[in-house]
Order: C-alpha cells, then structure tokens, then sequence
C-alpha cells in the first residue's frame, strides 16, 4: 500500500526572517479568515444550543401547562360533583323516575354545561347510563373501563382524551377532540355512581397558550441575551489566539535564528581550527613517512613508515568527515555559488560512501536567499534520511525553475515506510519532515511525501523564487 503525506501550504511568500516574523499580508489574511469561520461556526453553534434550549423549554413547559389544565378541570369537575351534583341526587335516579331526572336536567344546565362542558353522565357500577344530558343515553348500558371503575369505587378523580370511535361517545363527536373527567358520588342511600363530564380539550390548550404568553418573552430575551454574550466573548478568544500564534511565530523564528547563527559559529570553529590543525598534522605525518622510508638504511624507521602513512591516511579521512559536517551545518558556498553547488556538495559524501547519486539543477539558478536555504535543508533532510533511515542505493535530485516558483524533487530506492511507521517515528522524537513542512507552508508553497515500504521514497517540494 502507497503511503501519502500531503501538506499544502498557505498562502503568502517569504524572503526574510522580518517577513516571516511580521507575517505576509496573504498569511494574515488566512489567518482573519480562519479566525472568522471558527467565531462563525462558535456563533452557529451557540444559536442552535439556544434553539434547542427553547425547543427543550417549549416541551417540558407545554407538557407541564397541559398537566396543570387537566389538574384544573379535575378539581373543577370535584367541586361541581361534590358541590352541586350529589346534593342533587335522589334514589329515585336508579328507577329513571322523570321527575328526579327532570329536576337533576335542570341544575346540570343551569350550573354546569357550558362553552366548555359539552356533555354529563351519570352511571351505575354495571355501565348503565342513568342520567346524561343527552337523552338517548339514558338507560343504555354500556362496558366501564378499568379506569372508570377504579374511580367508581376508588373515590379518586381521573381524566384521559375520549375516544369517540366508542359507542357510547357517538353523540360526542361532532364536538372534537374531548377531554373526560370521572369520579363517585353517592345517591342518599349511599349507592356509588359514576360522574363524568365532558370538556373541550381547546380549554386545555388555551391553558398553555396563556402560560406560553407569559413565559415565552421572558425565554426568548434571555436565550437572546446569552447568545449576544457569547459573541464578543468568541471575538476576544479568537484575538487573544492570534496574538498567542503570532507571538508563538515570533519565538520560533528567533529559535531558528539563534539555531543558524551557532550552526554558522560551530562552523566556523571547526573550520578555522580543528580542520586546520589536522591538515597539518596531515602533512608532517606525509613528511615524516617520507623521511623514514628514506631513512638512510636504517630498517626500524622504515619499518614504521606504513603505521605513519595510515595515521596520515585516517587523519584525512577525519578532515574529509569534518568537511562533510561543516557543510550539512553551514553550507560555506550556498549563498555565493548558488543551490546547485550546494546540493552537490551534499551529494559527495554519499558518492563517497557508495551510493549512485544523480543531480540535474541548471547552473545560477536566481533564487531569493530564503528560498536558497529552505531548498538546502530539504534536500538535507531527505538525503540524511536517504542514508541513515534507508539505506538507499540510488538517489536522484532534480531542481526545475518553473518561472516563478521553483520545484525541487529527491526520489531514493530505500527501504521507504508506512505511515504507522512515520508516525512512530514522530512519537519517538523524529520531526524533521514536519518541521520542514511548516517551514514550506509559511514560505507559500507546498511539500509533499510519498512512500512505500521496499519501494523507495519520493519528496518534492515546490516554493515561490
């Protein structure tokens, strides 16, 4: 499987550390943009908190307001029972005498049924209808619930939505959606009877509509009120992360400053002093070989000729090493003779090693010094890892100006790698690519990676010039 590492870079260009401290007009325009989208998407997400909190508000406020209605029409339809109804009663009722149904007809009109009570029944345990204002009724006989019952012999006052599919609500149904409400009442002799009206479930809802009234202005400006304090508080965040960013690009610029100048120093050092000292013990030690294998006869001097001409030959090697360190630390001709001659300075001690090595770069490319410097170290990461990480054979640099960017491409027959096996690497420490990604996106342009295990690795790099 190909692994894939891509990492556009921003916008903007970078010719200096000024700029790249300051930050281009483009990179600060992305940087207004992205802040704008996160206080946009903070603010969308504050709305929808407030809508979901209204809409949660509505549910439990209408649920509850629905229970306090039907609980007011339960103790309405008590007092009426008890109040107005069971003084009313006679035990004549149970024998349909139309007298005690007459006087009964007159009070339930006069003091109950109205706009809202649309309908009263009085029932026997067995489901008989005795009395209802609905004359039909009177005497048909009919099942009870078990909510009924429980009321009927409970003592306990109950409500629930009518049914009017039910037979015995047929003439209720062209008044709609009722709500019924039942308790007992006692005849003189004490014979339970079941009380039920009929109400106009429109009541119930004009309950809620009443408490919503009162209450929804008050949600809506509070809901109103924390969403417009979220704002500022989202825009004061969003400016105190950017000031955090840029005084985080401003550290890091002046840790990459401090890096190169003691890079340039050690350098500098090493060249001046160390490289020196051994080209001259080089050269004695040449010297002084010579001297004994010439020694005038004498067969002990010759004889330590060759461990004198092996010390000179490893202190040589010793000075090409530190040569080969003083360039990945400080290129000397990077700036002067151009990136082509920097790169194959990098590419010598690879030759040196073995490794086939190919360069196609045209000769004083102009390119800015910044984009000089970032090319150098990508091409020295790559080809550090081409030989430390994996094991290449064969390594390829090809550099192309492209009129106003400039692309440089590395591919290597190593072992290469997965991506389980990058990140592995970024846990243990290992982030050289990803530095120089970020390096590349401030500069405007882009690096890419691709790698497969036992097939080699590609990096390409393109950048502004």
């Amino acid at each position: 499987m190909t692994m894939t590492v891509a990492d556009e870079g921003r916008a903007g260009t970078s010719t200096s550390t000024a700029e790249r401290v300051e930050g281009s007009p483009r990179r600060a325009g992305l940087l207004r943009r992205v802040l704008k989208n996160e206080v946009a998407r903070f603010a969308a997400g504050g709305l929808l908190a407030a809508l979901l909190v209204g809409a949660g508000t509505f549910v439990v406020v209408s649920r509850d307001a629905e229970d306090q209605a039907i609980q007011h029409a339960k103790d309405i339809t008590q007092v009426e029972a008890t109040g107005i109804v069971q003084p009313a009663l006679s035990d004549s009722l149970l024998s349909r005498d139309p007298a005690a149904i007459g006087a009964l007809d007159t009070i339930v009109r006069q003091r109950i049924l109205n706009s809202d009570v649309v309908r009263v029944k009085l029932w026997t345990a067995d489901g008989t209808v005795i009395y209802s204002d609905a004359r039909q009724l009177i005497g048909r006989h009919f099942s009870l619930g078990s909510a009924e019952l429980a009321a009927l012999h409970g003592g306990a006052v109950d409500a629930g939505v009518s049914d009017l599919t039910d037979a015995e609500n047929q003439y209720e149904r062209s008044f709609g959606k009722l709500l019924q409400v039942y308790l007992s009442v006692h005849t003189p002799n004490g014979m339970p009877l079941l009380f039920e009206t009929y109400q106009r479930y429109e009541a119930i809802s004009q309950y809620q509509q009443s408490v919503w009234s009162s209450f929804l202005p008050v949600l809506i400006v509070g809901l109103g009120i924390l969403f417009l304090v979220q704002i500022p508080l989202a825009v004061g965040m969003g400016r105190r992360l950017r000031a955090s960013l840029a005084e985080r690009q401003v550290l890091l610029e002046r840790v990459i400053n401090a890096s190169e100048q003691e890079r340039r120093r050690i350098a500098r050092d090493l060249h001046d002093g160390v490289v020196q000292r051994l080209a001259a013990v080089t050269f004695s030690l040449s010297a002084l070989a010579r001297r004994l294998t010439s020694g005038g006869g004498s067969r002990a001097p010759a004889a330590n000729a060759p461990d004198v001409e092996h010390a000179a030959g490893e202190t040589r090697a010793a000075m090409r090493d530190l040569r080969t360190l003083i360039v990945e630390i400080a290129p000397p001709n990077l700036h002067a003779e151009g990136i082509d001659n920097a790169l194959r300075d990098l590419l010598e001690p690879l030759a040196a090693n073995g490794v086939a090595v190919s360069l196609d770069a045209p000769h004083n490319t102009a390119l800015s010094a910044a984009t000089t410097s970032l090319l150098f170290r990508v091409a020295q990461e790559a080809l550090r890892n081409a030989t430390k990480h994996a094991a290449a054979s064969h390594v390829d640099v090809r550099l192309h100006n492209r009129g106003d960017h400039v692309s440089l491409e590395i591919d290597d027959d190593g072992r290469g790698f997965s991506a389980a096996d990058l990140e592995n690497r970024r846990r243990d420490g290992h982030v050289g690519l990803s530095l120089l990604r970020d390096l590349v996106a401030d500069a405007g342009g882009s690096l890419r990676v691709v790698s497969e295990p036992q097939a080699g690795t590609r990096i390409a790099v393109e950048v502004p010039c």
